[in-house]
């Protein structure tokens, strides 16, 4: 018997098409029309979001790197070929098929196969021994390491990490904005490395920002205390409280005192601004939201800007923030680059005026 659920409150849909939103969103493929309304059906019941939740878990389990020592090839393959033989089971592939998204099947399906089958030991590369998963844009994501490691992803964040970590360090990668909480384990330190950045952590809770295309990399201390080397200055040592800055540009590292829960909340559906001048406003909506915008009257770009967003979309945001602030926008279409893929849209912001309204 199917569960329905409710989308925008027009429109009535199963668990299977649900199952498909949020498969589409974790592998990128989403429009932002189906963002929208994963998120809108998630917001109305905790059910809902704890659904997304236990989704995104099966997702990871289902899309592990073979470990090859733990796979009795002659065995496994004789099963197959028994399980070929039953009457009816293509069929009921197929209908399984239908009921679950083709992308959560078509790598492990083809790769089990090729292991099974394959008459000679199994020679896995030992890159295979790695994850990564990819939060899309305008969501966020949650992950459970295997040393029991919970990492919050921001959109448009990449996290690469070990099926199992070896003895000695647990080590994993980071491209956009992560949030991690740390098993306690000091003969076992936790690495984090960006591109411009590396952390060493032993139980601790802190806030990374490091998107390739900003020039800004950001360490923001929650609780406990982390060592982190930017670029090639020397090791400092972070306390919660604490926000580490680094700007690639100049080759520049500053310390602040800060609110952590400021540069944190993001995992719980909130973008908080405190008196933050509007050209950070619209970065952080640039890397969460993936669009461009342009301050095209810099004079704006200093103005502070007050605000808390709770699970607004890309559009609600932008009609607040002209409200609220002397600025309007104008929007426009993607356009299609030559290897036919769309690129991404373009805001621009001007200062609002009497003579130009709105």
């Amino acid at each position: 018997m199917n569960v329905f659920y409710k989308i925008d409150r027009e429109m009535i849909v199963n668990e299977n098409q649900i199952a498909l939103l949020i498969t589409a969103c974790l592998t990128g493929k989403a429009t932002a029309e189906e963002q929208r309304r994963l998120a809108a059906w998630e917001n109305e019941n905790p059910e809902h979001l704890r659904y997304r939740q236990d989704f995104v878990n099966l997702w990871q389990i289902t899309h592990p790197a073979f470990d090859p020592e733990g796979i009795d090839v002659e065995k496994a393959g004789n099963s197959l070929r028994q399980r070929i033989s039953e009457p009816g089971l293509v069929k009921k592939l197929w209908i399984y098929w239908q009921r679950v998204a083709a992308v959560i099947l078509i790598p492990l399906l083809l790769l089990s196969v090729y292991l099974y089958l394959d008459d000679g030991p199994a020679d896995v590369p030992e890159s295979t021994e790695y994850q990564e998963l990819r939060s899309p844009h305008g969501m966020y994501s949650k992950v459970d390491l295997p040393d029991g490691t919970g990492v919050w992803l921001n959109g448009g964040s990449v996290l690469r990490y070990p099926l199992k970590f070896r003895p000695g360090q647990r080590r994993v990668t980071l491209e956009g904005e992560g949030y991690f909480e740390v098993c306690s384990d000091s003969k076992n330190p936790f690495v984090v490395e960006t591109n411009r950045m590396t952390l060493t952590a032993t139980g601790t809770a802190f806030n990374i920002q490091a998107y390739a295309t900003d020039s800004i990399t950001a360490v923001t201390m929650a609780e406990g205390t982390v060592d982190v080397v930017f670029g090639k200055a020397s090791r400092m040592t972070l306390k919660p409280g604490e926000r580490a800055l680094y700007n690639s540009q100049s080759d520049r590292e500053t310390v602040a005192v800060t609110d952590p829960y400021k540069w944190c909340a993001w995992k719980d559906g909130l973008m908080i601004f405190r008196d933050d001048p509007l050209c950070d406003v619209f970065k952080r909506l640039e890397q969460t939201f993936n669009v461009d915008i342009v301050i095209k009257d810099r004079a704006i770009a200093g103005e502070r800007y007050r605000a808390t967003f709770e699970d607004e979309s890309l559009d609600e945001i932008l009609q607040l923030l002209k409200m609220s602030a002397p600025i309007r926008f104008v929007r426009h279409k993607r356009t299609m680059t030559p290897n036919h893929r769309h690129e991404k849209q373009r805001i621009e912001v001007y200062q609002r005026t009497p003579a130009n309204g709105s």
